[in-house]
């Protein structure tokens, strides 16, 4: 083998020579792992160290006696884990216990409000004006009801709605209340609703005013257009008495399921109740009814138009003769 000049020792030392064999060591005891929690995490300091890597070779020799002689030490070898220090690890690597959770103490409930007594709630006609109406007139009838004032409809009234039409008309059509347009007129049926109404009249050769007197339950407009309350409806029965009694008609034609209910009593379905004939007290006497939609029914459902100008029909072949 041919050596050149950089293989010149600085130290004496031969690479070349064959390196001792280093000196047998005892095994190692056959250390069983202690048992420790898959969760628990262990500690850098604790944790064993991995055997340090030996290398072998005349180059590996001879750094490792410079290393001596310059007083650097190498990896330390692995040590023999001792038992009782890995059962302390163990006891001191067991999960902590789960720490209380202070809860939120429960609100505390509202009380849920009083309701009001019946008395409150409800809407008292006035004695003075019923005693008042038993004898008016019927040009009478509209000054009583603008001086009507026992339920909130009336603050929020523009007018009155009492009837189109006078004593004289042999049919009488009963509706529930004034919708936004009679409000502002002062005269029932004039809105949508009306035109139908009036259209329908015309086809069975009938005429509003002449042949036909129209007035409701209620003679003020309900908020929204909201259905009227029973209280209402009562509040306001002395002017619809009163209106019959003047009218005097043959025959009565009842529109919606309020206006059947104020003077049947009945709260049937429209669909099973029209076709029929039915009597109404009115002064001691009995008055035949029909009983039909409502014309914003009719508006809403336009399939029915036709179920209500069989109605009319059907009532003005009813109206009894003279």
């Amino acid at each position: 083998m041919n050596v050149g000049v950089q293989w010149v020792l600085r130290d004496g030392i031969d690479p070349l020579a064959p390196e001792p064999k280093p000196a047998a060591s005892a095994a190692p005891a056959e250390v069983k792992p202690s048992a420790v929690s898959p969760s628990a995490t262990i500690p850098a300091d604790s944790a064993p160290a991995a055997p340090a890597m030996v290398r072998r070779g005349p180059m590996a020799t001879r750094l490792r006696r410079q290393q001596a002689a310059a007083g650097i030490q190498s990896a330390p070898a692995a040590t023999t884990a001792n038992p009782a220090t890995s059962a302390a690890v163990a006891q001191t690597l067991k999960p902590a216990a789960a720490a209380s959770i202070a809860t939120r103490p429960a609100l505390r409930p509202v009380a849920p409000p009083r309701p009001q007594s019946a008395a409150a709630s409800q809407v008292q006609a006035d004695a003075q004006l019923v005693a008042e109406l038993r004898t008016a007139r019927w040009e009478d009838i509209k000054g009583i009801a603008d001086r009507c004032r026992v339920c909130p409809m009336a603050a929020e009234r523009t007018n009155t709605v009492v009837a189109d039409g006078a004593p004289g008309c042999p049919i009488v059509m009963v509706g529930e209340a004034p919708g936004r347009e009679e409000d502002l007129s002062g005269i029932p049926f004039v809105g949508n609703s009306g035109k139908l109404l009036t259209e329908i009249l015309k086809a069975c050769s009938l005429e509003r005013g002449k042949d036909v007197a129209i007035c409701n339950v209620l003679k003020c407009r309900p908020p929204g257009n909201r259905d009227p309350k029973p209280d209402e409806v009562a509040a306001c029965a002395a002017f619809l008495d009163r209106q019959l009694d003047l009218l005097q008609p043959k025959l009565l034609i009842l529109m919606g399921k309020h206006a059947v209910w104020r003077l049947l009593g009945e709260a049937k379905p429209i669909s099973q109740m029209r076709g029929h004939l039915y009597e109404v007290q009115i002064a001691g006497r009995k008055v035949p009814a029909v009983v039909t939609y409502h014309p914003s029914y009719l508006l809403r459902n336009p399939v029915a138009k036709e179920l209500g100008w069989h109605d009319i029909l059907f009532a003005k072949k009813n109206v009894p003769q003279d």
